[in-house]
């Protein structure tokens, strides 16, 4: 419960940013949808800025936390 509610408060950036860096197996576009409660378009729009700040990785159609910009959690190796 406090997790969503620190979700709500969080810029749509932040959302995104948080959902993916929990997801170190990769995470689609699609799947972000109905967890976060954001179009397809908008989540688009902010990976695709997170993508340019070079904040996470793309692979495919996946989206993953970059190495070392993780705050919490293992770290993982893969390719930028």
């Amino acid at each position: 419960m406090f997790n969503q509610i620190a979700r709500q408060k969080m810029t749509l950036e932040a959302k995104v940013l948080d959902y993916i860096n929990h997801h170190l197996e990769g995470v689609r576009i699609s799947e972000m949808e109905t967890p976060l409660g954001m179009s397809r378009l908008r989540i688009g729009f902010v990976a695709k800025n997170l993508l340019d700040q070079g904040k996470i990785v793309r692979i495919e159609n996946s989206y993953y936390p970059r190495p070392g910009n993780r705050d919490e959690g293992p770290k993982h190796s893969l390719s930028p």
